[in-house]
């Protein structure tokens, strides 16, 4: 029988503000009930929503429940059950992902799920990297089959490439069989060779649009006057997805292209297909820094600061 502490730790904000509001503290362990599952977090994604939603971007969502626990993205495994579940047991090794505004989230040492996308670790998935795939292999995925439709033989561009969500946009898109072009700054560029890309391009010396054209598909994680000029290298009806802002509708009309905003679905299916792809090889997610849950604004702040190459994962 697996004991169950009465206490955990979790990395509470006490209202919206800056990073300094990240504190660690205890509180009592959260009862589950018969649909829901108590995991023990061993990773835990960061994502650049998470700063946002501490910045109060998304207060209406969240309301005012403070003090609030962030995070969406957990690996860890299962310690509880409740007597309706049935697709989960005891000591299975998991990943997954919490809807937009949970009522606790995975900055903490467990968590009780029932509205979770939760997907199987399979053996060669380790719970760091774990951790760092829902969010961003669900956004990119979505992006590219869902909103884009990128089949073999497009040609796409992916903005801020080594990213969290880029760097896995550039794979996906090549195991879908597209001509892939990134912008990058020059040290992620053999990176981003490596994991795929045909062409990379400086965005500090160059324009993009003065070296691509007539492309069927970019994937945006810029947002601003970078999305907007990626309307201009579109061909007639293609598409831009963004994940960064509320697109320019107008301006893509003009031109003759489409233009969406992607908000990421939670969905078990498609993260196992890509939990799977990690594990046999098919898919890398690069973790760049880790930090000790207790250093969430640390995390916190390199994360704002920007360019940082593929995921930041908290350990608790």
């Amino acid at each position: 029988m697996t004991l169950i502490p009465d206490v955990m730790s979790a990395v509470e904000i006490p209202t919206w503000g800056d990073a300094d509001l990240l504190v660690l503290h205890e509180r009592a362990m959260p009862s589950y009930g018969p649909h829901e599952v108590l995991v023990r977090i061993d990773a835990v994604g960061v994502n650049p929503v998470d700063f946002k939603v501490r910045g109060g971007n998304y207060s209406a969502a969240f309301g005012e429940n403070f003090p609030l626990v962030l995070g969406r993205d957990f690996a860890g495994q299962v310690l509880a059950v409740g007597a309706e579940v049935s697709a989960w047991k005891v000591g299975d090794d998991v990943l997954g992902t919490l809807r937009m505004a949970p009522r606790l989230g995975c900055y903490a040492t467990h968590i009780v799920v029932s509205d979770t996308a939760m997907a199987l670790r399979p053996a060669g998935l380790d719970a760091t990297r774990a951790a760092g795939l829902p969010v961003a292999g669900l956004t990119a995925w979505q992006a590219l089959v869902e909103m884009a439709g990128v089949v073999a033989g497009q040609r796409i561009l992916v903005q801020a490439a080594a990213g969290g969500v880029g760097h896995l946009v550039v794979q996906l898109a090549k195991f879908l069989g597209a001509h892939v072009t990134a912008t990058a700054s020059p040290g992620n560029h053999e990176f981003l060779r490596e994991l795929g890309a045909d062409e990379v391009i400086d965005y500090n010396t160059t324009r993009f649009e003065d070296v691509v054209s007539d492309l069927d598909a970019v994937i945006d994680c810029v947002g601003g006057d970078v999305l907007d000029r990626s309307l201009h290298v579109l061909k007639p009806g293609g598409i831009a997805v963004t994940m960064a802002a509320r697109p320019d509708s107008e301006l893509a009309e003009s031109l003759g292209v489409r233009v969406a905003l992607i908000f990421v679905r939670p969905d078990a299916v498609q993260l196992q297909g890509l939990a799977d792809m990690v594990a046999d090889g098919r898919l890398v997610v690069h973790v760049a820094q880790t930090f000790p849950l207790a250093e969430a604004k640390q995390a916190h702040l390199n994360q704002e600061a920007g360019h940082v190459r593929g995921k930041v994962v908290l350990i608790p």
